[in-house]
């Protein structure tokens, strides 16, 4: 009967001690998680992308934006092939030479911005890429942060309402409208009725 409790009581410590081998590592891989979690969270997120300038633009641009919370700092970007929109022959040139430098200080909720091209021409042209490579590099206060690669595919926004007309032109229309009602020749009450009745 004694060797049997001892034997159980093996087994029973065995098992007690295979558990917390088990807590141990997981334990291990959660903190590891914790601290990655907390990293990516404090790091800054910087990304490239070529969007509507507004709601309703028919404009597009090319933007860099730091969407994190910490400032990133030496910032590069590798994008492949070339940007190129179509539209001016400058446009393209004025990315292509911000994409040639690193941006040393990008602080969070920081956008830069470049015209890149006109939706309606731009998705009636068949000769321009339609996807582009990009890859964003920086650090952020706890070091590097790990390289991101992804994908722009401009094929996305064909079907969306790039050639409506934007607010600015609608303003424009409302101030040349209000304009031209002003210039009408306008007659006090008691001249109205006279020329009526003309």
């Amino acid at each position: 009967m004694g060797t049997y409790l001892a034997a159980v009581a093996v087994a029973i410590s065995l098992g007690a001690l295979g558990y917390s081998h088990l807590q141990a590592v997981y334990s291990g891989r959660q903190l590891k998680l914790n601290q990655r979690i907390n990293k990516e969270a404090n790091d800054p997120y910087v990304v490239a992308d070529i969007r509507p300038r507004a709601g309703g633009s028919g404009l597009l641009v090319f933007v860099i934006e730091n969407l994190g919370k910490t400032v990133a700092r030496d910032v590069e970007l590798t994008i492949h092939p070339p940007i190129k929109g179509g539209e001016r022959p400058d446009w393209d040139a004025n990315i292509m030479t911000a994409l040639g430098r690193q941006i040393p200080f990008l602080p969070p909720g920081r956008r830069l911005e470049w015209f890149f091209a006109f939706g309606g021409r731009f998705y009636s042209k068949t000769d321009l890429p339609r996807q582009y490579t990009v890859t964003v590099q920086a650090s952020g206060p706890s070091g590097p942060v790990e390289p991101m690669t992804y994908t722009i595919d401009l094929d996305v926004m064909q079907g969306m309402a790039l050639d409506r007309e934007t607010v600015v032109a609608k303003l424009d229309q409302i101030a040349n409208n209000t304009e031209a009602i002003g210039s009408r020749r306008t007659y006090p009450p008691d001249e109205m009725s006279r020329h009526m009745a003309d």
